[in-house]
């Protein structure tokens, strides 16, 4: 049939006719059969989180489980240091993150055409540096399929494809080294391949990584820089730019080295011609460096003078060939380094302006170069490339035997995942200047930090980390605390980008009524477990200055305790009154480690002032603040508020503080469990989590629609709150209960993506790394000035569990009738154990340490609890065992 006409009406009366033709023909209304493909996606597919890839204070990127990197703070830039954004706006034209750091592979089996798969799955049109890949290379396409495993610092993927006739396995990791800051804050990683051939047919494979170029990426006027470098067993490049300026924070050197001297590389490629098609037929590169092509401008850049290279892009690709034959395998390992020295902190202006809500348009001037604390040991990213290189056996072990150490436990698997996963924001928000100076950002987004560094009331949590894992650093951290301290007494909020700068380190912020009394918690439990004298008689004046402020300036009764008066402490969204708990409980942790830490410098009038007013402060917390099943949220006793029954998880935040440093307890043991008991019946949901504050008139959710609070607060989960208060739980004796709130803090994360980025005031949030005081806890352990109190809380006869100490770290084995502690790493200084619950049925045990017996022992106990006193500090080193056993031979 044909239609003719020109007009619309014409063509659609033609269609018509022809819909009635099929439809009297029967051939319109015959059922069509199909099945439709149904897709199921998963909140597991999601892919928001991942272990960050660098070293203390060096920035990093951060390795999710689809084979993507992202969140590069490698360059000194936003959010992490004080350099333009890495986004859109400042660098513009530029292809999303998969196209900055790539790996591929091309293969060929015998007989057949070659193939290129890249090792990632990701959203975007861009893929391995080319637009519309599936429209203009149809030969190179993803990988079907990753399986992914990650333990800090670890992140293991396994790449299979239909395609490939061999599986892929890659290692990624940053030496992480407790006790270790050189080699913890190395500004590089290592990729560790193994390719496993499944056919039966040979195969050869070309492994190779990408890099494109960033330096300057803020910079217009600037050329491209490409190095070559070869030698004994490697081979590889770095990239720079030239033409701009050498102290801009953007400024330095990134690059990739291939360990095998048979590795081949092509350098500054920025388009899929010819780089791409070279690559179709070809195995193998020709050692090019095309970096010259890419400086190149167009005739009318140059009649202008206008450079055009921020818009061009730099790649440089490495990678090794091999061949394999039936059930052949092989491994090759790539370098990442990079050196980017100029970190810049104090910003030239008004020191109260928060420079977290700095605008770019403002146009601020930098003023002080911070730099890295690799600064100290390398000179560019080809050094730190060789360092890593000539020192990779030793690193793997070293960073391998604390995993390691770290998971021969016997606690439960979900629990060491759970701490395991916050060193992960050592690594994503730590700034570590070439002074030695050290801060973790409080909170931090691809967009912008919140709050400042090492935010004083979030340090009390998160600081359990670090002073278990590098206390050198923690203790730099409070030094810096100590700098800004008000004249008055007051301590500063929190710490600025730069934190060795006496006029911009400071955030300005001194109102909050927690803020001594962390200090001063810090501050000693600092010297408790580190033993260091030197550092104790430098922080005690700023110790009493702030025992003096609050004594003066924050006690409006003078009733020697500290009062609230609205919203004025880290719970800054809802307002106490006269004696908090959460305050009172912190006061008195303050006033027992002030006490305890006094007659080590002599001071007896401070300890018997301290001693004072804990016991009036323990009485008057019992007497205003008890309700018969916890101790409310505040009682403005002597004003208007009245009493404020609140449940706060928090409340008793203090005996947490006072069970690290075996401070003893600071209320009364079965008051404190009967509070901890109620805050579980009250806030405690298994499929939620625990919620920081329950009031009874509202048992299920407080109505803040109903108030002008800015953010609900009361009705949230802080993670970092729950994990300080499930070590509390555990302290306790409370096990099952502790146990329960990290199962669902574990799964909440778990299920939401985020398990590598904690989410409060901001992501990667600095709260949560109280975890670590969850390990101790299951030991009931407290460290003073070289004894070590232990108390057990497992049910089972034999275990083995994993603890730090001052200088290193051990494992408290329990075995046979005897106590093992046995040092894993570092010197273990100790002048006494203290051990309750022991299991230990003799009542005057032998003492051995490596296996020979010591006799001049003070050894006091009975019913399994024992003081031993060695009369002298024992340094146990590395591979030592300190033994407490009923036996007449040591247990080897």
């Amino acid at each position: 049939m044909t239609f003719v006409g020109n007009s619309c009406v014409q063509r659609t009366l033609s269609f018509v006719a022809f819909l009635y033709i099929l439809i009297q023909t029967d051939l319109y209304s015959q059922p069509v059969q199909y099945h439709p493909f149904i897709e199921t996606f998963k909140a597991e597919n999601r892919v928001r989180s991942g272990i960050a890839i660098g070293g203390l204070g060096t920035g990093s990127l951060e390795l999710r489980k689809n084979g993507q990197f992202y969140n590069w703070t490698l360059f000194n830039n936003w959010p992490l240091g004080t350099g333009e954004p890495l986004t859109e706006k400042t660098f513009p034209r530029t292809s999303s993150e998969d196209s900055y750091l790539f790996f591929l592979v091309r293969f060929q089996v015998e007989g057949e055409k070659p193939r290129l798969k890249l090792l990632q799955l990701n959203n975007s049109l861009s893929e391995g540096a080319i637009q519309g890949i599936d429209y203009y290379y149809p030969w190179m396409s993803v990988v079907e399929k990753i399986e992914y495993t990650a333990r800090f610092p670890f992140t293991q993927m396994i790449f299979s494809d239909s395609d490939m006739p061999f599986d892929i396995s890659l290692e990624v990791f940053s030496p992480f080294i407790p006790h270790d800051t050189k080699n913890s804050s190395l500004p590089g990683a290592y990729f560790n391949f193994t390719v496993l051939s499944k056919t039966e047919r040979k195969v050869t494979v070309f492994l190779i990584a990408t890099l494109r170029n960033l330096v300057g990426y803020d910079v217009l006027d600037k050329y491209f820089l490409s190095t070559e470098y070869a030698g004994e067993g490697y081979k590889g490049f770095s990239m720079s730019c030239g033409g701009m300026d050498t102290l801009r924070s953007s400024w330095g050197k990134m690059g990739i080295f291939s360990m095998s001297g048979e590795s081949t590389y092509y350098l500054g490629w920025e388009h899929r011609h010819p780089y791409y098609e070279k690559l179709i037929v070809s195995d193998r590169f020709a050692d090019l460096n095309d970096t010259e092509n890419r400086n190149r401008l167009s005739l009318g850049a140059k009649r202008a003078n206008i450079s055009e290279n921020k818009d061009q892009r730099c790649f440089s690709s490495v990678g090794v060939t091999k061949s394999l034959l039936p059930g052949q395998s092989f491994s090759h390992a790539f370098i990442l380094s990079w050196f980017f020295p100029n970190s810049y902190g104090a910003i030239e202006g008004d020191p109260t302006v928060d420079i977290s809500t700095r605008d770019y348009n403002l146009n601020l001037k930098i003023t002080r170069n911070q730099g890295h604390y690799y600064n100290n040991f390398f000179r560019s990213d080809f050094d730190v490339a060789n360092y890593l290189m000539e020192n990779k056996k030793w690193l793997t072990e070293r960073t391998l035997k604390f995993l390691g150490d770290f998971y021969n436990s016997s606690l439960p698997q979900f629990v060491l995942d759970q701490v395991n996963s916050h060193f992960n924001t050592f690594i994503t928000s730590s700034t570590f200047t070439r002074n030695g100076s050290f801060a973790i950002r409080e909170g931090m987004t691809p967009e912008k930090p919140w709050g400042p560094n090492a935010t004083i009331d979030v340090s009390l949590y998160g600081s359990s980390s670090i002073i278990a894992l590098f206390p050198d650093l923690q203790k730099e951290t409070m030094r810096a605390h100590k700098k800004h301290q008000t004249q008055r007494g007051e301590i500063n909020h929190g710490l600025g980008m730069d934190c060795d700068s006496a006029q911009f380190g400071a955030h300005m912020v001194y109102h909050r009524l927690d803020l001594v009394p962390d200090y001063i918690q810090m501050v000693l439990r600092d010297f408790f477990w580190t033993d260091d004298t030197v550092y104790l008689h430098e922080m005690w004046p700023s110790v009493l200055k702030g025992m003096e402020y609050i004594l003066r300036d924050r006690d409006a009764d003078k009733d020697s305790m500290p009062e609230m008066a609205g919203i004025m402490c880290s719970y800054d969204n809802f307002p106490m009154y006269g004696l908090a708990s959460y305050i009172q409980s912190q006061w008195l942790a303050a006033m027992a480690s002030v006490e305890k830490a006094a007659p080590f410098v002599r001071d007896y009038k401070t300890l018997e002032l301290a001693g004072t007013i804990k016991r009036k402060g323990m009485a008057l917390m019992q007497d205003k603040l008890w309700t018969g099943k916890y101790y409310g949220l505040s009682n403005d006793y002597q004003g208007d508020k009245g009493m404020d029954d609140g449940i706060l998880t928090d409340q008793l935040i203090g005996q947490w503080v006072a069970h690290q440093s075996n401070l003893g307890t600071i209320q009364e043991e079965e008051k404190v469990k009967a509070a901890l008991i109620t805050i579980m019946e009250s806030s405690y949901t298994p499929a939620f989590g625990l919620r920081n504050c329950t009031w009874p008139e509202y048992p299920d959710h407080y109505p803040i629609h109903e108030t002008n609070l800015w953010v609900d607060q009361a009705n949230t989960c802080w993670s970092g709150v729950e994990l300080a208060f499930a070590a509390l739980l555990i302290y306790e004796g409370l096990v099952d209960q502790g146990q329960a709130v990290i199962q669902t803090v574990d799964d909440r994360y778990r299920k939401s993506g985020l398990y590598w980025d904690h989410q409060e005031f901001g992501g990667h949030y600095y709260r949560p790394m109280s975890a670590w005081s969850i390990l101790h806890a299951y030991l009931g352990l407290g460290i003073s000035c070289g004894c070590y109190s232990f108390n057990p809380h497992l049910e089972q006869e034999n275990y083995r569990l994993f603890f730090s100490h001052g200088n290193g770290t051990a494992h408290y084995v329990r075995r046979d009738n005897s106590v093992i502690i046995e040092v894993k790493s570092g010197i273990m200084a100790v002048n006494a154990l203290e051990l309750r619950n022991s299991g230990l049925t003799s009542e005057n045990p032998e003492i051995f340490v490596d296996g020979k017996k010591l006799r001049n022992v003070k050894l006091v106990g009975s019913n399994g609890s024992y003081r031993i006193d060695f009369n002298q500090y024992l340094s146990v080193t590395t591979g030592l065992i300190l033994i407490a056993h009923k036996r007449n031979q040591p247990i080897r």
